[in-house]
């Protein structure tokens, strides 16, 4: 099975419009689970009898967001706007639907469905899922449902639709427009209402960073704060020209753990630095455990190779790094060293999980490359060994994350989120 599907079938047609011609009965599943079921006041039914058309249409509309616009940061909250490019619920047009949301994480995308009550229709959904899946196996699942919509409204005699147009400006998008494409959708707009100076910054900066970290850029970036944030960039990736060499070489003699795409993103970062620190002989209770790492690899988190020249949120992008070979050159962005010493992990973890020649930006998006190398540093500054000989009866104190923050070398905020995340009280 699918760990997403959409099923209908088509019901006789009561009328001519859109609505009419799509009238149909949906069965949504994530991994196995069917979130389109819901009790009324009188039973619990096992599909919905609505016009399709709505659905696809705000699939078509929201076409590039849907599959590349990541949260911006772990921190963000769905607002309203963010929540009509991703949510079935923009779709539902005076007709009741699941809280289905579709939002990319980077290389996959994830589904999830939430239980609801909808008060106008008296209906609950209560089945809750969620899955990551490929970007290609959710791709295929939307297109499969907008092409059978659009059919059954060719068979109506219906032409004019804003689907079919907007359907047909997606299906006859090249490779070489995708790309332009995919840059706006992670940016969350429309590729097709993009303003003139984006457009050409985008064609600027293909040149000069490169397309993947012009994703990274997009992913992380809003098309408000886009410009400024470019400038950051930029000024980063020129950074890492001159910046000290660092080495991976200590390295090669063992392979990088592979991922578990259906695992979460953090769990493989922990567990990448757990083996990052047994292969080098580190203790997971060695408070100097990360200063160890940094020094076999040449990596000086000391180094401060950048001055703020723009207003930015410096927790957006705090670095840049180009791997050639076995070797890395790293740009850390931070004002404080601490900052930085965490931004250094995460560099490494970048780095060794990247391609040869290949550059990336540090930030905040909620990826799961981000988020992976974000667990790996929390891991390998704050080894969570450490932080439960620190607490007493489950808590740790104020004092004690201070105490152990300046012992690591670490923010304190970092210690913090490590105890809470691990079920240590603060």
């Amino acid at each position: 099975m699918s760990g997403f599907e959409i099923a209908r079938s088509w019901l006789p047609r009561p009328g001519k419009t859109d609505a009419d011609a799509t009238l149909a009965r949906l069965h949504i599943q994530i991994e196995d689970k069917p979130v389109s079921d819901f009790l009324d006041s009188r039973e619990q039914k096992h599909s919905l009898e609505i016009p399709a058309y709505y659905l696809a249409e705000w699939m078509a509309e929201n076409w590039w967001p849907l599959l590349w616009e990541p949260k911006k940061s772990e921190e963000a909250v769905f607002d309203a706007a963010f929540v009509r490019r991703h949510s079935f619920l923009a779709a539902q047009r005076g007709f009741a639907l699941p809280d289905v949301k579709i939002i990319s994480v980077g290389k996959s995308v994830e589904v999830s469905a939430a239980a609801r009550t909808s008060d106008l229709a008296k209906v609950r959904f209560f089945n809750r899922a969620s899955a990551s899946l490929d970007r290609k196996e959710v791709e295929k699942v939307l297109r499969q449902f907008i092409e059978g919509v659009v059919v059954r409204l060719e068979e109506a005699h219906i032409t004019d639709s804003f689907l079919q147009a907007a359907w047909a400006l997606i299906s006859s998008t090249d490779e070489d427009e995708a790309l332009f494409c995919r840059l706006a959708g992670a940016l969350g707009v429309s590729p097709y209402e993009i303003a003139e100076p984006i457009a050409e910054l985008f064609e600027r900066l293909e040149v000069t960073l490169g397309p993947k970290v012009l994703l990274d850029l997009c992913q992380v970036a809003t098309i408000e704060d886009f410009p400024e944030m470019a400038k950051v960039t930029e000024q980063a990736v020129s950074l890492t020209k001159n910046a000290p060499t660092s080495t991976l070489s200590p390295l090669s003699t063992f392979k990088m753990p592979s991922d578990n795409v259906n695992a979460a993103a953090h769990r493989y970062g922990v567990r990448t630095a757990d083996f990052l620190r047994r292969q080098l002989g580190i203790r997971d209770t060695d408070p100097n455990g990360a200063t160890k790492v940094f020094e076999e690899l040449h990596v000086d988190p000391k180094n401060r190779v950048f001055q703020k020249h723009t207003d930015f949120d410096e927790a957006s992008v705090t670095g840049a790094v180009v791997r050639h070979d076995d070797k890395m050159k790293i740009a850390l962005l931070q004002e404080t060293e601490t900052k930085r010493r965490f931004s250094a992990a995460r560099a490494i973890f970048s780095g060794w999980s990247a391609e040869d020649n290949e550059s990336m930006l540090l930030t905040s998006a909620v990826t799961r490359d981000q988020q992976a190398n974000r667990a790996f540093a929390a891991e390998l500054t704050c080894p969570l060994a450490i932080v439960r000989s620190k607490a007493k009866s489950g808590r740790l104190t104020g004092s004690a994350i201070s105490d152990l923050a300046a012992e690591l070398h670490i923010g304190a905020d970092v210690v913090r989120k490590r105890a809470t995340d691990n079920g240590i009280h603060v």
